[in-house]
């Protein structure tokens, strides 16, 4: 007995460049008051082992640091890897953690309508598969107590830096700090300001970045993998004693910005909100880089902002022209013609260079067997007939490179038009339709595995079953409740109840409305029988693979018959849920087609699918690995939501 439609709708796929992920929400920095400034502590905390200098007399121990989380600056919202990157937070997830858009995929063709004024539903996004794991990378958030010359004292919130020695004896009397976790290339562009709370008597502050074990007893940029703008001079200093002049002086009241571009692998600063310019060649190409703050004489005060509060530097807008230099120069760069040839040259050996014709016609290959392979038989015509000029039958194979499929005796039109009524048959929940026509056409799919599919198949049946005398009983309980209330409402109508002057009118007396159970005992008996139905089909399941000893038969099989316990498996959620519902038939209906699409010799993902989740793939690797470009190559962004 075919199943009536419950589906809530079935959206086809289209695939997505990030997990994950779910559309991350545009994080902005936090529009509260600064945090109060803590009372500056001389205490020396843990010593880091670059720190060679001694201070006469004790210093009390450090107070533990605050946390310090916050929201993802919104300029990160700019980096195709933004999902990995967050700032430190308690356990639970933080807000640029969010859990993203389901990677259950679905290959099932669509119902593509003939009508004129008919649209194919918007395809499902999905994010493409990696084979590492989700990596955490953490941003800097505050200054190390661990990783600072005793010299300087740290707030408890790690933003401010504050010199405590004496300074008497000149550049030995340096101190440095470097954050606690390093910048993930992965940002592409990271930005902090620093405001000079006090420059003291000279000004001697260098801000920048330095290595993991640079010395803490030497400023910023006097030390090889460290680099740094020093206030007193305006010099810019890259592992040298004598700065090279980059821009003006800084002091008390001014706030300096500093950035690398991982992309280009240079600095930038910034001054009060304006760009100074850029700097230092090659930074952070083979070294982990810290934000990295020096100071060297008394009265020397500082205060950071990674984040924590609205950068004077419109750090948004320079990401935003970054990342459209990036995608220019991508989309100038010369493609390879093996890629499109499919033979490879040797040196000797000048390849021709690749012509737009060339390239648009591999373009509307893969377009069209996307098209032909999701079901869209009535786009597909039209964009052949558009892009190639000939309105005759599809192809048969999607494209060359995965060679060609044999011919169907229903021919390639009729063959996709099958397949998508198969495929939309168990999206609605119809599977003895798409048991049928699967026989008819395409025994060898149920044949397969030892007729696994067909067992798949059959579970999916019960389930249906189970559902209509689910959705049986609630209408059988709808309407017992509609009669209880109606009864309740019925009430006889006394005289002295209706007002003087107002004649009572003959074409409604007054009565008291009562209802006949037959239609309460007819729904009862449907309810009973589709629930025998269900049970009779369930025991039959269970003779009939009782002796199956496979492991995903076993498991199948007890996850489908434990959907009984529950009236409403769907409303109860969990695995019941996850048995039962929608997503379920539409898991169901991609392995179909799949398996249709194998048992032809056609592939099961169409090529522009492969090629997008391979370029995401290597996207996202090229981003953990420290290639500060990939962070722009937004393919979610550029391809899916543009």
């Amino acid at each position: 007995m075919p199943s009536s439609p419950r589906s809530n709708g079935f959206e086809p796929r289209v695939i997505r460049a990030d997990s994950s992920r779910s559309v991350d929400p545009a994080y902005l920095p936090s529009s509260s008051s600064p945090l109060p400034r803590a009372r500056k502590s001389s205490a020396t905390g843990p010593r880091a082992p670059s720190s060679h200098r001694t201070v006469s007399g004790p210093l009390p121990p450090p107070s533990p640091p605050r946390p310090t989380s916050f929201t993802r600056p919104a300029y990160l919202e700019h980096s195709a890897l933004r999902h990995l990157l967050q700032t430190e937070a308690p356990p639970s997830l933080p807000p640029s953690r969010k859990a993203g858009p389901s990677t259950r995929r679905s290959s099932s063709p669509s119902t593509d309508s003939e009508d004129d004024g008919s649209r194919s539903p918007p395809p499902r996004r999905v994010t493409p598969s990696t084979n590492t794991s989700l990596q955490v990378l953490n941003l800097p958030t505050r200054w190390s107590e661990q990783y600072r010359h005793e010299l300087l004292s740290i707030s408890g919130d790690g933003r401010d830096v504050t010199y405590q020695g004496a300074s008497c004896n000149g550049d030995k009397d340096a101190a440095a700090a470097r954050t606690t976790h390093p910048i993930p290339p992965a940002c592409g562009i990271y930005y902090y300001e620093v405001e000079i709370v006090s420059k003291g008597n000279k000004g001697h502050i260098s801000i920048g970045f330095a290595g993991k074990d640079v010395k803490l007893s030497r400023l910023p940029g006097w030390e090889q993998n460290s680099w740094g703008y020093h206030g007193d001079d305006g010099c810019s200093f890259a592992a040298e004693k004598n700065g090279t002049p980059f821009g003006p002086t800084f002091g008390t009241g001014d706030t300096i910005g500093c950035g690398i571009d991982f992309s280009t692998y240079q600095a930038f600063f910034t001054k009060n909100g304006t760009l100074i310019g850029s700097v230092f060649k090659d930074i952070g190409k083979s070294t982990e880089l810290y934000p990295s703050i020096g100071l060297r004489h008394s009265g020397e005060a500082v205060r950071v902002n990674f984040g924590q509060e609205p950068f004077r530097f419109d750090i948004e807008y320079h990401v935003h022209q970054q990342r459209i230099n990036t995608w220019s120069n991508i989309l100038t760069t010369p493609i390879d013609p093996s890629l499109i040839t499919g033979q490879t040259t040797t040196p000797k050996m000048k390849a021709e260079p690749v012509t737009e014709e060339q390239t648009k016609s591999s373009i509307n290959k893969l377009v069209l067997a996307y098209l032909a392979h999701h079901g869209y038989a009535k786009t597909a015509r039209a964009f052949q007939k558009q892009t190639l000029g000939t309105p005759g039958t599809l192809p048969d194979h999607d494209v060359d490179m995965e060679g060609s499929a044999p011919d169907s005796p229903l021919g390639f039109d009729g063959d996709m038009e099958l397949r998508t009524r198969i495929v939309n048959s168990v999206v609605a929940g119809d599977i003895d339709t798409a048991m049928a026509d699967t026989k008819k056409h395409y025994p060898i799919v149920l044949e397969a595995d030892e007729g696994l599919m067909l067992f798949k198949l059959r579970c999916r049946k019960f389930v249906e079953l189970l559902l209509d005398a689910t959705e049986l009983h609630k209408k059988m309980k709808a309407e017992e409740a509609a009669i209880v209330d109606d009864d309740e409402m019925g009430m006889d109508v006394d005289d002295d109840a209706i007002p003087l002057g107002s004649p009572v009118s003959p074409r409604f007396p007054a009565k008291r409305v009562s209802f006949s159970p037959t239609r309460s005992t007819s729904s009862k008996a449907q309810v009973e029988t589709a629930l025998t139905q269900a049970i009779i089909y369930g025991q039959t399941l269970l003779n009939d693979y009782a002796l199956d000893k496979r492991p995903e038969v076993q498991t199948m099989f007890n996850r489908t018959v434990g959907i009984v316990a529950w009236h409403d498996p769907i409303e109860h959620g969990g695995v019941a849920a996850e048995v039962a519902g929608p997503e379920a038939r539409v898991d169901l209906a991609n392995e179909l087609n799949q398996a249709i699409l194998r048992s032809q010799g056609r592939p099961v993902q169409p090529a522009l699918e492969t090629i997008y989740r391979h370029t995401a793939a290597c996207v996202y690797q090229l981003g953990v690995s420290g290639v500060g470009a990939a962070a722009f190559a937004d393919m979610q962004k550029e391809f899916i939501d543009a």
